[in-house]
């Protein structure tokens, strides 16, 4: 990309995110904080290594949230999908435990602090889970993989960036359910509220700079489950701003891709970040068929890779301290 292409690509995400101008900037610290979020689909690092791997090698970032993780996944399996080959570099990982089959895992290069209002089972308050259950379908309370047994799918922590405390979140909401009236999106609400929460309850003891909500928020009815996770929070923190992504095309803006499905693709994972405490410099939503041939070589995938990894596009932002 040609620089003054970048520079006005740039200019339009700050505009986006609500920045009035780059004037009102602020200071930079030297070292951006490069987060990359996506919904994994369980175990696509684990059956596609190399692919995945040269697909986080072209988003270059140094935090990672991943959700709907394989629940059995261990750290030799994330490091090998985030670090290349030879890399001296400790990644730190904070393994999320609620969630049953699809968990929340937390990758970073800085070190990580665990927080235990999500070091285990994020339960569903006991009303709404009877609520829920009641506005299912026998057939719906049958699948296996909409059980509320193993909790919410959510995972938090703190990443200590030098001196500077970073909270973050991945979260994978319930899917399905078109209508507001449906159980699904009940239920999606209940799980924002719980999110939003458990992070209040977390700032409540813990002093942290900044935060940084993200995941696959299943946004296929409304969007108030997106609003009711952007806060508000305590101050200074107050209300999360969302970053609006796009491919490289500088149009599309779908992170799920529903070709081939009877559902148009649709932009149902978002990050969610502080912009009191962090300028938004760049955002990518990052999908090989949207790469050069050149790059593609270059990276040892094909125009197809990214769709066999998930049907999900990981979203990259860099952000600067304010």
């Amino acid at each position: 990309m040609k620089a003054n292409v970048r520079t006005a690509w740039t200019l339009l995400l700050l505009l986006l995110a609500g920045c009035s101008s780059l004037g009102d900037a602020g200071p930079e610290t030297t070292e951006g904080i490069r987060v990359l979020s996506w919904n994994v689909a369980e175990d696509a690092f684990a059956t596609h290594p190399t692919e995945f791997r040269a697909l986080l090698y072209r988003a270059d970032a140094n935090i990672w949230l991943l959700d709907e993780v394989a629940p059995w996944t261990d750290a030799d399996q994330i490091e090998k999908a985030v670090l290349q080959p030879g890399s001296d570099t400790t990644l730190h990982i904070d393994f999320g435990r609620s969630g049953g089959r699809q968990v929340g895992v937390i990758a970073s290069v800085y070190p990580l602090e665990s927080l235990e209002e999500f070091a285990g089972v994020v339960p569903y308050p006991e009303a709404e889970r009877r609520e829920i259950w009641q506005r299912m379908s026998p057939t719906d309370r049958a699948r296996k993989d909409w059980s509320m047994d193993g909790g919410i799918p959510v995972n938090a922590a703190v990443v200590l960036v030098g001196d500077r405390r970073l909270l973050v979140a991945a979260a994978d909401l319930q899917c399905c359910g078109g209508s507001p009236e449906s159980w699904q999106e009940f239920r999606r609400l209940v799980e924002v509220r719980e999110i939003r929460r458990l992070v209040r309850q977390v700032l409540d003891r813990v002093l942290v700079d900044a935060i940084i909500l993200a995941g696959d928020f299943n946004l296929v009815s409304s969007h108030e489950p997106l609003q009711v996770l952007a806060g508000p929070y305590r101050e200074p923190h107050t209300n999360l701003t969302p970053v609006k992504s796009y491919h490289l095309d500088g149009s599309s803006t779908w992170t799920w891709d529903g070709r081939g499905t009877p559902f148009p693709s649709n932009d149902l994972d978002y990050q969610l970040y502080d912009s009191q405490a962090l300028n938004l410099s760049e955002s990518l939503i990052l999908d090989s068929e949207d790469l050069p041939l050149e790059e593609l070589e270059q990276l040892g995938i094909e125009r197809k890779t990214s769709s066999r990894l998930s049907d999900h596009r990981p979203i990259v932002v860099q952000y600067n301290w304010r």
